[in-house]
């Protein structure tokens, strides 16, 4: 039961440090930290009890590959909201997420772990 304390505790941490820091820097500040993902130390954890140190580490590496590809998916929808509206920005831009997530974590995995490289 301590080791959900935890993880709760942890999640929760992250959330409140984020809403500090939007109330003294505002909001574009707050939800950069916001952005977070709190629920990743908890999965990790979980992870790590389960599958090992190894699968963690290979699950850390795709969250960090994700999380770059989600920077250029806030760039482009922030470059093209105002000129092509809402609904075609968010759904080219989650595209381009998924490519760039899924090229990125390909390319890691062929250079790092052993394992083909993309065609």
């Amino acid at each position: 039961m301590s080791k959900y304390l935890v993880r709760f505790v942890f999640g929760a941490g992250i959330a409140l440090v984020a809403g500090i820091i939007g109330m003294a820097f505002g909001s574009k500040a707050g939800g950069l930290f916001l952005a977070f993902p709190a629920v990743l130390p908890a999965s990790l954890t979980l992870i790590e009890e389960k599958g090992g140190r190894e699968e963690a580490a290979i699950d850390s590496e795709g969250a960090m590959l994700g999380a770059i590809a989600l920077v250029v998916y806030a760039l482009l929808v922030s470059l093209t909201v105002a000129p092509w509206g809402v609904v075609i920005s968010l759904a080219v831009s989650i595209l381009v997420w998924a490519a760039l997530a899924f090229a990125l974590f390909k390319l890691v995995m062929a250079t790092f772990h052993h394992e083909p490289a993309p065609p």
